[in-house]
């Protein structure tokens, strides 16, 4: 029997068993079909989450963030906790060679803390309002893209000065989506809290991959076709869902103030006989080489144990549990497809062989 008679023979079975030749083809299509439907999305997932953990700072970022709820053996000290201060920013650069850019900040939730910022008539309420040093660019991947970040002397002399996110510039002055312009909003004075505050800067949009692409294919066809064009090539300054989309909305909605400035005019009414409270809300730094993470953080507790008496009111925060939950999120949906694809081709295979053995 040659190649042709065996093509013949295997199409005449086919047309016998009409029936269970389409189940069989329906097995092996979902088979195929669901392995690559799976790993189109595990690679989207792992990209979105990876996104986030940049967006967020990299493994390499370690935060020490304030606790209330001391352990256990030290409960009767609680009274006694002095919280993060200067003097703990200050221990670290001295005593921790193995970080670097140890950065102070003072964080407000806009909601919760009722922060309202307001220009002529229009106003906007920031997720989150930060005190902090300019070394903040780099431990949370920030890039301004209009004006400039504040320094040393905007801080040193508390200058009412402010970067703004994308998202606080559409709230105020404008969305280009809806203008048809971008409004570039450096040397407005706007209110905080009824504070006036001279914006020095402005955040890029930060976006996803998806949107960056979806953003340059826009432009491409509106060069093609300036025609079709209604308005300008813009930002619109909303970032979409997925893994990494809370981390850039988040992001472009936030407005940077210089540390003694948010001391002086957002704190002092939070201290004691009118000076402004000098509990930081944590201090942001980044591991040299993340192949010394542990040992860097035991440096950071060594110094800290020193410098609050051996009373433990603070804790680390670093990326390795989201780090390690990418993993694992990513392991599980390519077991699943595994399990799924699998299942369908099984399926498929009986069916050819039922089909052969009739």
């Amino acid at each position: 029997m040659n190649l042709l008679d065996t093509i013949l023979v295997g199409i005449k079975e086919i047309w016998a068993h009409k029936f269970r030749s389409m189940l069989t083809m329906l097995g092996i299509i979902l088979g195929v079909s669901s392995l690559v439907a799976m790993s189109a999305l595990v690679k989207g997932m792992e990209n979105g989450m990876k996104e986030a953990l940049v967006a967020m700072g990299g493994l390499e970022k370690v935060r020490v963030e304030a606790q209330d709820d001391l352990p256990a053996y030290q409960k009767h000290l609680t009274d006694q906790t002095p919280g993060l201060l200067m003097r703990d920013v200050y221990a670290l650069q001295g005593g921790a060679p193995l970080v670097e850019n140890i950065t102070p900040i003072v964080e407000q939730h806009g909601y919760r803390s009722r922060i309202n910022i307001t220009y002529q008539n229009k106003r906007a309420r920031p997720w989150r309002i930060y005190g902090t040093w300019p070394g903040i660019l780099d431990l949370e991947d920030h890039r301004v893209e209009h004006g400039r970040m504040f320094n040393e002397i905007d801080n040193e002399m508390a200058r009412s000065v402010c970067v703004i996110g994308i998202e606080i510039r559409n709230d105020l002055f404008g969305d280009p989506e809806k203008t048809g312009k971008e409004i570039i909003p450096v040397g407005k004075v706007i209110q905080i809290n009824g504070q006036p505050f001279t914006i020095v800067g402005m955040f890029e949009h930060y976006m996803t991959e998806k949107e960056r692409k979806e953003k340059e294919l826009a432009r491409l066809e509106a060069l093609k076709n300036p025609q079709a064009q209604v308005g300008v090539v813009r930002d619109k300054g909303r970032s979409g869902s997925g893994p990494s989309g809370y981390v850039f909305r988040l992001k472009n909605n936030s407005v940077f103030i210089p540390l003694q400035t948010m001391m002086i005019q957002f704190r002092a009414a939070a201290g004691v006989d009118e000076t402004a409270d000098p509990k930081l809300s944590g201090i942001y730094m980044k591991v040299k080489d993340i192949g010394v993470l542990e040992t860097a953080l035991q440096q950071i507790r060594n110094v800290l144990q020193v410098s609050h008496n051996g009373i433990e009111d603070w804790t680390f925060r670093t990326e390795e549990d989201l780090a390690d939950g990418i993993q694992l999120t990513i392991s599980n949906f390519r077991m699943s497809g595994v399990i799924i694809a699998a299942i369908a081709l099984v399926v498929g295979g009986i069916g050819i062989m039922n089909i052969m053995l009739a």
